[in-house]
């Protein structure tokens, strides 16, 4: 799992940023016109997302995920011939569904079923990869954009979506360990004790609806970090810049996906993803200070602890929505919560990119988030009310 978050999530969703100022310049188009790019692809996962907890029951999710494994490096390698931005859509749109078979809804679900203890250490483990790969690949890209071009570097990101598959292929698993004569982790140890959810979760409810509507605010927020490039370039700073705030948000990521897990184990998810929202909104000040003033350690900082973001978008809305809804429930709300994940991600990547072509400016986009934490701590607040019994759960 570590190495799949690395290649569909880390390589293909952290990475892309890398491509949006030189292709946007060569191909002669806004930046939001050719971020439409990811966000369609993001918007194909977030739709193949919302049936893989039922495919990956129903196939070997082995041979379905060698499908998603080719449509992502083929598509990737293909973008290196492409001359028209209608021809990235049409690849975006390919990627986007490779990402789903192999992104964050199957990930977050076989981690569920191997993990009834330690369930909260185990996704931000696997999960901080995705950051790892970003952090390893930003900078990487952008030294070989600078040396060898976009096209060919598409096409070196494409073998390296490819390599980091091949673990996830060749090593023998199964998607539940009873399947291979085990029990989950914890399981012998929680087993007296543990209640079981065995009735379905009403999804029209007052606290499922809120979830949603956190869920898709988070996650809009998450497109600033593949804008940060840009947002060096914007204010004079290099490419190299550029590359080293992305590649800091990404070792950002890494260290509150772990964090926040340890935090969850020891406290609980709540606590844990309140801690996480609010580093984010100090991060999100140091940025926007850090652009008004144009001092780079201002940035430095707000860009390593905007990683924040994506502690609570991968591991602490999955946990949230365990805690809540419960184990039994878990693949069904998940899969729903999961494809808002991505239609947040999706629409935030173009959204950001206009707001920049049509105000010169990145300092909206920073009060416009500041806005959505204000109203998810609101949100967080109403459902663990209905939760604990004040209306109903």
């Amino acid at each position: 799992m570590c190495c799949l978050a690395a290649s569909s999530i880390g390589l293909c969703t952290n990475a892309i940023g890398m491509f949006y100022t030189p292709v946007s310049k060569s191909l002669h188009v806004l930046k939001g016109t050719f971020a439409m790019h990811a966000t369609l692809s993001t918007l194909i996962t977030a739709l193949t997302s919302l049936k893989m907890s039922k495919l990956i029951r129903k196939y070997n999710y082995k041979k379905i995920l060698l499908i998603g494994v080719l449509l992502s490096s083929v598509s990737t390698w293909m973008m290196s011939y492409s001359r028209s931005v209608y021809l990235f859509y049409i690849l975006g749109i390919l990627r986007g569904i490779g990402v789903g078979i192999g992104g964050m809804v199957p990930i977050t679900v076989i981690i569920t079923n191997w993990f009834d203890e330690k369930h909260g250490l185990a996704t931000s483990l696997a999960l901080s990869f995705s950051g790892l790969a970003g952090a390893i690949f930003s900078p990487l890209l952008s030294s070989w954009i600078i040396s060898y071009g976009w096209q060919m570097t598409y096409r070196l990101m494409a073998s390296c979506i490819l390599i980091l598959v091949l673990p996830v292929l060749i090593v023998p698993w199964k998607i539940n360990p009873q399947e291979e004569g085990m029990l989950p982790y914890g399981y012998q140890e929680k087993k007296d004790t543990i209640k079981i959810q065995n009735k379905k979760v009403n999804l029209i409810t007052i606290s499922f609806i809120c979830m949603c509507i956190f869920t898709l605010l988070h996650t809009s927020i998450t497109g600033i970090s593949q804008h940060l490039s840009g947002i060096a370039l914007s204010i004079h700073l290099s490419a190299t810049s550029g590359a080293i705030l992305m590649s800091l948000t990404m070792i950002g990521n890494i260290s509150t996906k772990l964090l926040i897990g340890f935090l969850s184990d020891l406290l609980n998810p709540i606590k844990a993803v309140i801690i996480m929202i609010l580093a984010n909104c100090f991060s999100l000040g140091l940025l926007f200070l850090g652009v008004i003033h144009q001092e780079i350690m201002l940035l430095y900082i707000g860009s390593f602890m905007f990683g924040s973001i994506y502690s609570v978008g991968a591991v602490g809305i999955p946990m949230l929505t365990r805690y809540f809804f419960g184990n039994e429930n878990y693949a069904r709300t998940y899969s729903f919560i999961g494809f808002l994940t991505n239609v947040g991600s999706a629409s935030s990547l173009t959204l950001i990119g206009y707001l920049y072509d049509f105000t010169q400016s990145y300092q909206i986009v920073f009060i416009i988030a500041l806005c959505f934490h204000l109203i998810n701590l609101i949100l967080l607040v109403i459902i663990c009310l209905r939760y604990n019994g004040v209306g109903d759960k």
